[in-house]
């Protein structure tokens, strides 16, 4: 068959995961596809395209036109988001093909598969070819995310996502695929270059060297005083400074802050420093230079909130890190009623001095009409991540929040959270707290579908609770397409306790790590990832690190002692645990890490008492918590015993017994080999 050319938009799908899935569900995966390609199939005919391949969990597609190409996508991606959600991707350029007997070919075929490569669930990328051809479209819309040297593409190309309702528009400092930047790391690139493998695009050697990646120049202007050769546009919002001469006012200057930064976190092109990070300056009074080098951006935004009665005042200055020049400044006397539309405008000036190209301003979501129930919910805010008492504090406001307005679904999907924490804790049994959490997001969503924080809780309870791998996975999918910051750290203990996957859970934390560099559990996230996998000098830094943030950090503390001591350093563990268990005035389960290091220090006597006074006297208790001191103990009967307890009263701590080595003690015993498969890991 000669070779034949011919110009037109090209369309590439897959489903992320997949390769995965196939391995833990053969048959979920082939139900997967096989929706998939129903879907695909309808789509593309009613859109007068033509396919050209099936392969495994993914298609190549043609269009006589950019418009057909780029609407059949649209509804393709509305389609897969219907339960069950498929999580596809979409790329699509307009170029030259080549048919041949035996390939399909050509520059158009690689770079539609490059930025397929890109895409994230949920999402239509398109590269500027395509954009040139649809801009004019009243029925598409799109947001455009940034330049890509693409690998063994000549020069960078522009890539947009359309941004219609129902579309996922992800951050494009998050992105990763075949580009020259990702072309040295091999981690997750086999999955995206199976489309070139299987349609015989032809694989280019690698070069002797990487190229470094072309990006998108800054185009400010000279007032504003920024050097051309930044390569990204970054900001940080810090904390508001209170200026009510009331420190209980504090909680409402903090949140003007964050809702601000919550705009701008959903601009396309800026990077915004986590909240965390930028809140911990505050009261420092540090160098805005030495702010900026510690955050990695390149402007701060700060400022000052004046509350008195129904008038509130607010002041903002956006300041450049390089020289310390103030860009803008602005002040807003306004009735408290007119608080959202101060938001609104602070965060629309912000972006226009930073001159981004995007196709309109990011608005503040109003949450509630109701300013008491606002008011109350940022109290709670305040003290959501203090600690134990802190979580009774804040769910004490989210439950007045929903008295005053129980329509407000961001206080009913908050209240889930804090009772999640509640689980977490200790402070209320799991299946009491679970319970009350996933009442409370299901209320949150009945209020309003795209609540990411109730979609995320629900994925936690369905990871730790109900043991429903899939619609766990399906839940933080949705929570991601309603706009929660990826990734999460739900999808490193979904990779370390389903998938027994250390290297890929420590990544993933370390990448969120980078995102809030000055976030106390962003730190003890990676060493605990770093603990289950057996890296105890390295999990001994990382909790070290938090706690150089913050030295009365409890969970950091125990958790820096349980690594003390399995590098047998007995007498800094001790010291450890003593000083969290005194910090949160002996409860939670630094308890049990104490018992724990009384047996290997030899008090095994006493520990064996204490475990018997405890069953004597039926108080309530995690029966996790003795099957763990019974196998250090060294007596597998009993601690099969609580297991099969912690199992019929669902401890979330169950999920780690494919994970943690400590159940290796077990391994061949009927018992617990009877106990583990009921959990239905995957393999």
């Amino acid at each position: 068959m000669p070779r034949s050319r011919q110009l037109a938009a090209i369309m590439f799908t897959d489903i992320e995961g997949y390769t995965a899935l196939m391995q833990q569900n053969e048959e979920k995966a082939i139900q997967s596809r096989a929706r998939h390609r129903k879907v695909f199939d309808s789509i593309t005919e009613k859109h007068k395209g033509r396919v050209l391949q099936y392969y495994g969990d993914g298609t190549l597609s043609i269009f006589d036109s950019a418009f057909d190409a780029v609407k059949c996508g649209i509804e393709m991606q509305l389609g897969f988001q219907k339960d069950p959600i498929i999580p596809v991707r979409i790329g699509i350029h307009t170029g030259d093909i080549i048919f041949s007997e035996e390939e399909i070919i050509g520059d158009g075929v690689n770079v539609a598969a490059r930025i397929e490569s890109l895409a994230v669930p949920g999402s239509v990328f398109i590269s500027e070819k395509v954009y040139d051809e649809i801009k004019n479209q009243e029925s598409i819309k799109t947001s455009m995310l940034k330049a890509f040297k693409l690998k063994n593409v000549s020069k960078p190309i522009e890539v947009y996502a359309i941004s219609n309702q129902g579309l996922v528009v992800p951050n494009p400092e998050n992105l990763k695929g075949k580009t020259e930047a990702n072309a040295s790391s091999s981690t997750g690139q086999l999955e995206h270059s199976k489309s070139a493998i299987r349609l015989g695009i032809p694989i280019i050697l690698v070069a002797t060297f990487i190229a470094i990646a072309v990006l998108v120049y800054l185009r400010f202007g000279n007032d504003m005083n920024i050097p051309s050769e930044s390569l990204e546009k970054s900001i940080a919002v810090l904390a508001f400074e209170n200026m009510s001469g009331d420190v209980d006012q504090e909680y409402f200057s903090d949140g003007i802050s964050e809702e601000i930064l919550n705009a701008l976190t959903h601009v396309n092109g800026l990077k915004v420093a986590g909240r965390t990070s930028a809140f911990s300056f505050k009261e420092k009074n540090e160098d805005i230079r030495s702010i900026g080098e510690k955050l990695d951006v390149q402007m701060v935004l700060e400022g000052s909130v004046r509350k008195a009665g129904t008038q509130v005042r607010i002041t903002a200055q956006l300041i450049n890190v390089s020289d310390g020049f103030h860009l803008w400044s602005e002040t807003y006397n306004r009735e408290l009623e007119d608080i959202f539309a101060i938001q609104d405008e602070i965060a629309a000036e912000i972006v226009e001095k930073l001159k981004l190209q995007i196709q309109e301003s990011p608005q503040i979501e109003v949450p509630s009409q109701n300013l008491e129930a606002y008011d109350l919910l940022l109290k709670g805010i305040f003290f959501l991540d203090k600690d134990y008492e802190g979580a009774r504090q804040a769910m004490h406001y989210f439950q007045k929040a929903v008295e005053v307005d129980p329509d407000y679904a961001k206080a009913h999907a908050l209240i889930a959270e804090t009772y999640n924490n509640y689980a977490v804790y200790g402070m209320m049994p799991g299946s009491e707290a679970y319970s009350l959490a996933r009442t409370a997001a299901q209320k949150a969503i009945g209020l309003d579908e795209s609540e990411p924080r109730a979609h995320k809780v629900l994925a936690y309870i369905h990871l730790f609770y109900d043991w429903d791998w899939e619609a766990a996975f399906l839940e933080y999918n949705k929570a991601i397409l309603h706009g929660l910051r990826a990734p999460d750290h739900f999808i490193t203990f979904y990779h370390l306790f389903l998938h027994k996957d250390f290297e890929q859970a420590i990544e993933i934390s370390a990448q969120i790590l980078d995102l809030d560099p000055l976030h106390i559990e962003n730190h003890w996230h990676v060493g605990f990832c770093e603990l289950f996998a057996g890296a105890f000098e390295n999990a001994l830094i990382s909790f070290n690190n938090a706690l150089e943030l913050d030295p009365n950090y409890s969970e950091g503390l125990r958790w820096k002692a349980v690594t003390l001591s399995y590098l047998d350093n007995f007498e800094e563990a001790l010291i450890s645990i003593e000083k969290a268990l005194d910090i949160t005035q002996g409860q939670g389960p630094a308890n049990l890490d104490l018992l724990e290091l009384k047996i290997r220090t030899g008090k095994q006597n006493e520990v064996l008492q204490t475990l018997r006074d405890l069953e004597e006297s039926g108080e309530p208790v995690d029966p996790m918590g003795p099957a763990i001191l019974y196998t250090w103990l060294e007596m597998p009967e009993q601690a099969l015993n609580w297991l099969e307890k912690a199992y019929r009263e669902r401890s979330f701590m169950m999920i780690t017994l494919k994970a943690y080595w400590l159940w290796d003690h077990y391994k061949e015993n009927p018992r617990f080999i009877e106990i583990y498969n009921r959990m239905n890991f995957p393999e």
